[in-house]
């Protein structure tokens, strides 16, 4: 079967694509940052009470914060998971109900986390042990999250695997004869296990944490752990690389100029960070980790357009030039970022944000 035919028809777009595709990229940076941050708390949470002790500095940090980052996070997802609808819906959609079983769950397994993060904080001190159990519970929830997302996001690029529905029709169908399907999953698990480290890094070496005992030991795990996993970063990287159809990989191998010249600047961040982290300096660290994520996501949308070039080209797709949609879309964004702005701008300042 020609995979062609199963491909939806995607219409016209009210404005030029390229200002989705800006606000596809610079939204997804931003709930990047978030659930890695989510995520690698959480993850270095659990090694801290497996290791040591459940109720350590590093796991009543995050408690507090778990919630709250947990809350961002699932409200940033929103717009750029909308925006890539926008753009290709026609293979996302299909992707979400070719798995739609655990897409679906995903609803479920968040609110679970979300309550399991609360009372993870709310009753820290209560629990004992027990704190070990709920931590376990969000982070196997995230990561069970993280997956069915990239599942979905693997298996659009490939209709061809859409024909599997046709023996299994039941919506448990995953993208598991991919071979970039796992290097892209632990991409992301250990990038945000390098940020975990780097968030407790800068956390513990902040003007106000620095003379509390355990703040130069726990800055030093912090950016051990974030220099470790940039490393293996590397490997994994160079993995989902090599995993990648030919065509794709060869653009980024000399292929075309700018993929390659990106690909560069994407390796030459990954060094400036790892330099960083062996050094235990967490701002340039984190200066670095911005520029690489910035250009990693460019990357990743090139991989996508290239993938799916010989089905779709998003840039060929007409404009209608119906301006006023995104002129009242940017003033409720302003609107909402002013909205937020005053809210985080509380946060920060109530007790228990600053505990």
């Amino acid at each position: 079967m020609d995979p062609t035919a199963l491909i939806p028809p995607h219409g016209a777009f009210q404005v030029p694509w390229g200002w989705f595709q800006a606000f596809l990229l610079v939204s997804f940076v931003i709930h990047l940052l978030l659930v890695n941050t989510l995520l690698g708390s959480a993850m270095m949470s659990l090694a801290e009470g497996v290791v040591k002790t459940s109720s350590g500095p590093v796991s009543r940090h995050s408690s507090k914060k778990i919630p709250t980052v947990m809350a961002l996070t699932i409200n940033f997802g929103v717009p750029p998971l909308l925006f890539l609808q926008v753009l290709y819906g026609q293979f996302y959609n299909v992707a979400d109900i070719l798995a739609g079983v655990y897409r679906l769950a995903v609803v479920l397994v968040l609110i679970c986390a979300y309550y399991a993060a609360y009372a993870w904080d709310f009753r820290f001190q209560r629990l004992g042990r027990l704190r070990l159990v709920l931590l376990s519970l969000v982070v196997a929830a995230l990561l069970y999250v993280a997956f069915v997302f990239t599942n979905s996001t693997s298996m659009m690029l490939r209709p061809e695997a859409w024909k599997g529905y046709f023996t299994n029709s039941g919506g448990t169908l995953l993208n598991s004869s991919d071979p970039s399907l796992w290097p892209r999953y632990l991409h992301f698990v250990v990038a945000s296990l390098a940020v975990g480290g780097l968030v407790q890094g800068l956390y513990w070496s902040r003007k106000s944490r620095r003379m509390l005992p355990g703040s130069r030991e726990n800055v030093r795990r912090g950016m051990q752990v974030f220099a470790y996993a940039t490393a293996f970063q590397v490997a994994i990287g160079s993995w989902w690389l090599v995993s990648l159809p030919a065509d794709v990989l060869e653009l980024f191998l000399g292929g075309r100029a700018f993929p390659s010249l990106l690909l560069a600047a994407g390796m030459a961040g990954v060094a400036a960070c790892l330099i960083s982290g062996l050094r235990q300096q967490p701002v340039p660290a984190l200066v670095s980790v911005l520029a690489t994520i910035g250009v990693m996501t460019g990357l990743r949308e090139m991989v996508r357009y290239a993938s799916l070039e010989p089905f779709y080209a998003v840039s060929q797709v007409p404009a209608q030039g119906e301006w006023s949609p995104l002129l009242l879309f940017l003033g409720a964004f302003l609107v909402s970022a002013c909205i937020l702005a005053l809210v985080l701008r509380y946060a920060f300042q109530s007790r228990k944000w600053g505990a």
